[in-house]
């Protein structure tokens, strides 16, 4: 029978959850989140409190300012990069109790690459910058649209022609957005931004509560500011001064029989399983030659491998008037994974971005969002459309969510090898993000939980 014929259906309201707050946790202190290359820790020491990290935020306040410290003029070009919050930091870590459960080094590019493939194109005009998140549309620290029109000689007849502007092909969309956001701040320079968990970390997808266990996230500061800031040539350097780092936990107050039941299980010593995609996370310096063969190893039984997103960057990390948040596509030949001599594709990628040819790896990037999230390719697509793939997010992903049962014990040697049509540049990177299944256990003495691997 259709549902909708149901008209004597019983209401019923979720009544389990009595309180649903976020509370703030500062690091243990905030003396140290201007330190190049300091250690920021903030430990939530959760005793007798179910928490909800998955729904958690970092807040994070400060000012983009000249090198005196004092604000830039309102009109100069210059702006916090996309997702410019992540680039601040050399690796994000968190920690239940003393096991580390996800660490991400480059987490600019890593974090960058991820939510490309992972946000509506709309995210970029709503809540996008409440993160520091408007995508660049080129390379270009430009927030001029159009051209001015040409100069009219004095006294000289004025045609129509005079004085209509040209656009202007530099314009960065994102860049101007985000350059309007810290430029309209009083004084100059101030944000405020909310980065979820989730866009750092995998375990942001374990949508459960947790009891009576200590969290800690722990946040490597980079040795400079420049790649958190995007500038156009001849403008002098600026400097990110942050005021406060906090994490914002919902704590989660369970309705009286749903607290009496989630006690009973804890003090029945049950083993309660966690798992999750997690991301681990390399980059490497890519030496000038046609072929490069990535090497890692990924321990099975503590994870397996799912996800593979590989992207290079040629002199992007140097100066503030680079740009970090855009990849390169390093004129690619080939392109394949490599787990335990079971090769993904099957056959390997071919590309000729010079002739257009890059529907095939741009077919795999689409397709993950569809995969990963269950989204109908009408229903929602990604940040990142077939033009802008070839000269602003080439993005190489290989599905290896169907594997071989043999893959399952040991260690997985996993090898991703590139050909190129040309010599890599000199000065390029490559940043790689593996999403693998990972399952670790809380234990229950009674009273107190603990997290293990096994």
């Amino acid at each position: 029978m259709a549902d909708y014929l149901n008209i004597l259906d019983p209401i019923e309201f979720d009544k389990s959850i009595d309180s649903f707050q976020y509370s703030e946790y500062p690091p243990q202190s905030q003396s140290n989140i201007n330190n190049p290359g300091g250690i920021i820790q903030i430990d939530v020491n959760a005793s007798d409190t179910y928490l909800l990290p998955s729904k958690s935020f970092i807040h994070i306040k400060g000012q983009l300012v000249r090198a005196d410290n004092t604000p830039f003029d309102a009109n100069t070009e210059i702006a916090l990069v996309n997702n410019a919050m992540m680039f601040l930091f050399e690796n994000i870590s968190y920690q239940i109790g003393a096991t580390v459960v996800e660490s991400i080094s480059s987490p600019g590019q890593i974090t960058t690459l991820l939510a490309l493939a992972s946000y509506p194109d709309d995210y970029n005009t709503c809540a996008g910058l409440m993160t520091c998140w408007s995508k660049d549309t080129t390379t270009n620290a430009s927030s001029r649209k159009f051209n001015r029109s040409p100069a009219v000689a004095a006294n000289a007849a004025i045609n129509a022609g005079d004085l209509t502007p040209s656009e202007n092909p530099n314009y960065n969309q994102g860049f101007a957005a985000r350059r309007a956001l810290v430029m309209g701040a009083d004084p100059r320079g101030h944000f405020s931004f909310l980065i979820p968990f989730d866009h750092i970390f995998g375990f942001g997808y374990y949508d459960k509560v947790i009891y009576n266990i200590k969290h800690s996230l722990k946040f490597t500061r980079k040795s400079t500011d420049h790649l958190a800031i995007h500038s156009a040539d001849g403008v002098p350097n600026g400097k990110i001064i942050l005021s406060s780092i906090a994490w914002r936990v919902p704590v989660v107050k369970p309705e009286l029989s749903k607290l009496v039941e989630l006690r009973e299980l804890i003090e029945s010593k049950l083993t309660i399983p966690v798992g999750f995609q997690a991301r681990t996370t390399d980059s490497t310096v890519v030496t000038q030659t046609r072929e490069f063969t990535w090497r890692t190893n990924v321990t099975s039984g503590v994870e397996k491998p799912r996800w593979i997103f590989v992207a290079f960057q040629t002199n992007r990390n140097e100066t503030q008037q680079q740009n970090p948040a855009v990849f390169d596509n390093v004129n690619l030949a080939t392109a394949s994974a490599k787990l335990n001599n079971e090769d993904y594709p099957a056959e390997n990628i071919v590309v000729n971005f010079a002739t257009n040819d890059y529907t095939v790896p741009f077919q795999m990037f689409d397709n993950y969002k569809k995969e990963f999230f269950g989204y109908n390719s009408l229903v929602g697509g990604t940040q990142v459309n077939f033009a802008t793939y070839k000269g602003l997010y080439p993005i190489i992903v290989f599905d290896v969510t169907r594997q071989n049962e043999k893959l399952s014990n040991g260690v997985i040697d996993m090898q991703l090898k590139f050909k190129f049509h040309d010599a890599i540049p000199a000065n390029t990177m490559a940043y790689v993000a593996i999403i693998s299944d990972r399952v670790y256990y809380l234990k229950s003495d009674g009273k107190n939980l603990v997290m293990v691997s096994s």
